[in-house]
């Protein structure tokens, strides 16, 4: 195992710790695996500025059944996402991903750093893996 690799993931020495980290990561990749089948139904709505223009559209096709929020976004973005989604009353979830592995899972060159989801099945799926 590469130094790089020892800095990046402190591996437990407990069973049960490994265990918990394991299940953890295996989540997570799950979570990332069905935002990219969102994507690829054309479901997904990507970005923090398209996120709150199409709450704010209210259509009922283009509205979100819930948005996703990155672990590491910058709070002025939070703040953003959080505002419009009270007020609309739409679910917000924080998720374990960062900025660049939502933009990883839906095939974005760039960093994503909220994702809505208007399809209920799929969006049902995602909030059952958080």
């Amino acid at each position: 195992m590469t130094d790089k690799i020892k800095n990046e993931i402190r591996i437990p020495e407990d069973p049960k710790e490994a265990e918990a980290l394991l299940a953890a990561l295996q989540k997570q990749k799950k979570f990332a695996g069905l935002l990219g089948i969102a994507k690829k139904a054309g479901r997904v709505i990507a970005g923090t500025n398209l996120v709150t223009d199409s709450i704010r559209a209210g259509s009922v096709s283009k509205c979100p059944h819930a948005v996703f929020l990155a672990s590491d976004v910058s709070d002025n973005t939070r703040k953003r996402i959080t505002n419009c989604c009270t007020y609309y009353e739409v679910p917000l979830y924080n998720i374990p991903l960062t900025i660049a592995e939502i933009g990883d899972a839906i095939g974005k060159s760039g960093n994503v750093s909220a994702v809505g989801i208007t399809d209920a099945g799929l969006c049902d799926a995602l909030v059952k893996l958080i």
